[in-house]
């Protein structure tokens, strides 16, 4: 089996999901009082990363503080309520994708790969954005609920950075995929160990990061 890894957020996604879901929280008038707690506590984390004040803390490190704090907004919300709320944002994800890289995915469907969609975003979100466009396999990061309510206080295993590789090998019985003729998409130097993983790694939209590293491999590069 040969996979087609799709990172989200920046490569399928030209967005960050979390702002993306915050606006949606207030859109969809939800309650006023969380909204203003995450606004204070992400909001502001975001802005300083922006800004270059985040000079000492990886982009991936920022990644997992975000998804930590972001999460309370979802505390003791029901399954039910959760999935309304993220079928809601997906259809609205769903209109801003990378068409580019939705065109990508669907070329590679006709040519037989197993085509997984791979984020540190909510699984359900994902599982929506997943199951619209026909991905095979989607993995994200997994709420944790208490009696059908959300328990926002366990720590989430959000899959990021390195840990990618360490979920895409933990899904698919390592015998079974071919890397060697597998392909990924990635647009940060954070998914480094995805893009390393395959035989054919694409840089999509690169950060400088990856794009010097891409450049220096070889590797393809798509700005679209």
């Amino acid at each position: 089996m040969k996979l087609a890894v799709f990172d989200f957020d920046g490569t399928l996604f030209p967005k960050d999901t979390l702002p993306f879901l915050l606006k949606q929280w207030h859109v969809q008038k939800m309650s006023r009082l969380r909204f203003v707690k995450i606004c204070a506590s992400v909001g502001g984390m975001y802005m300083r990363y922006k800004l270059g004040l985040y000079t000492g803390m990886s982009r991936e490190v920022i990644r997992r503080k975000a998804m930590q704090r972001f999460t309370p907004i979802f505390h003791q919300m029901s399954k039910t309520d959760i999935d309304a709320f993220f079928e809601r944002s997906a259809s609205l994800i769903i209109k801003q994708l990378n068409t580019d890289i939705v065109a990508e995915m669907e070329k590679a469907k006709v040519q037989g790969f197993h085509t997984v969609l791979l984020s540190g975003g909510y699984q359900r979100l994902m599982d929506f954005v997943g199951a619209s466009l026909g991905f095979d396999t989607v993995i994200g990061t997994v709420l944790h609920y208490e009696d059908g309510r959300v328990d926002a206080h366990r720590n989430l295993d959000i899959v990021c950075g390195d840990d990618k590789a360490s979920h895409l090998r933990d899904m698919f019985d390592a015998a079974a995929v071919d890397w060697k003729m597998s392909i990924a998409y990635a647009d940060s130097l954070s998914d480094l160990s995805i893009l390393n993983l395959v035989g054919t790694p694409v840089a999509v939209n690169p950060d400088p990061e990856l794009k010097t590293e891409a450049e220096k491999a070889g590797w393809r590069v798509l700005n679209c």
